[in-house]
């Protein structure tokens, strides 16, 4: 598969080069930052802890970044995912970087936020 046959995937294929891109690149993204949420279960739910958030939350998180992410590279269901994504990263600024302190949340998540948000955006004009 070409680089253009995965930029114009799905439903969206209408969707102008420049937002596939971003929907792209932070798809896999979302899939690189979910999957330690897996493989790395112990130091997250002491990250969640610490910004006082319950561990359970860890699994239900990486599994809706790693779904979530899988689904704007492949082009599926792109709004309403970007919308997921982006309460996620909400979350994420506000828990882990304003609450909690983690340099991470507090430039990582706000990219992603964006990426979403602008997804989001792209995805509707690109029905019309």
């Amino acid at each position: 598969m070409t680089i253009d046959q995965v930029l114009r995937t799905g439903l969206h294929h209408r969707m102008p080069r420049p937002a596939a891109v971003v929907r792209v690149v932070a798809g896999v993204l979302f899939v690189v930052f979910g999957v330690p949420k897996f493989t790395d279960h112990a130091r997250w739910v002491a990250d969640f802890a610490s910004y006082g958030l319950p561990g359970v939350l860890v699994y239900p998180t990486g599994l809706v970044e790693v779904l979530g992410g899988l689904a704007l590279v492949a082009g599926l269901g792109v709004r309403a995912v970007a919308a997921v994504l982006a309460l996620v990263m909400a979350g994420a600024v506000v828990g882990g970087g304003i609450v909690g302190g983690n340099p991470a949340s507090l430039t990582l998540a706000p990219a992603l936020l964006v990426a979403s948000v602008f997804v989001y955006w792209s995805a509707g004009r690109a029905r019309r």
